[in-house]
C-alpha cells in the first residue's frame, strides 16, 4: 500500500513539474505574459495614477515566469536548437528581474524608470522569440 501511495505521489509531482507540459499550456502561458505586458502598456496609455495596472501586469508576468521555471521545455525545440532553452531560461530570469524592478519603480512613483523596465522586459521577450522562433 505504501508503495502504491509513493508511486502515485511521484507521478503527481512529475505532472506538476513539467512531465506533461503541453504545447497548448506553453501557448497559454505565453498569452498570459502578453496580457501582462498589455496591462502595463495600457497603464502608460490610459494614465494609471495609482499604479495598480502596472503592478497587476508585473504580477501576472512573474506568476508565469515562476510556472515556467518548473517546466521542461527542451522537448519543444528542434534538434539544431537543442541548447537554446538555456537562452530562454536566462531571458525568463531577466524578465523577472525587470518585473520586480518595475514594481519597485511604481512604489517610488518613478514613471521614467517604470517605462525603462517595461522596455527592457519587451526587449527580453522579443530577443527570445526572435531566436527561438527564427
Amino acid at each position: 500500500m505504501k508503495r502504491i501511495l509513493l508511486c502515485l505521489s511521484l507521478a503527481f509531482s512529475l505532472s506538476l513539474f513539467g512531465a506533461n507540459y503541453t504545447k497548448a499550456q506553453r501557448l497559454n502561458d505565453m498569452h498570459k505574459m502578453a496580457s501582462g505586458m498589455e496591462m502595463i502598456q495600457k497603464g502608460f496609455l490610459y494614465r494609471c495614477p495609482d499604479g495598480s495596472c502596472f503592478k497587476k501586469g508585473a504580477d501576472k508576468i512573474l506568476k508565469v515566469v515562476k510556472t515556467l521555471e518548473t517546466q521542461e521545455v527542451k522537448d519543444f525545440l528542434p534538434i539544431h536548437q537543442k541548447y537554446a532553452y538555456k537562452f530562454g531560461e536566462k531571458s525568463a530570469k531577466m524578465i523577472a528581474l525587470y518585473a520586480n524592478d518595475l514594481k519597485d519603480s511604481v512604489a517610488h512613483k518613478d514613471q521614467a524608470d517604470v517605462l525603462e523596465d517595461y522596455n527592457q522586459m519587451l526587449r527580453q521577450c522579443a530577443s527570445c522569440h526572435l531566436r527561438l522562433r527564427q
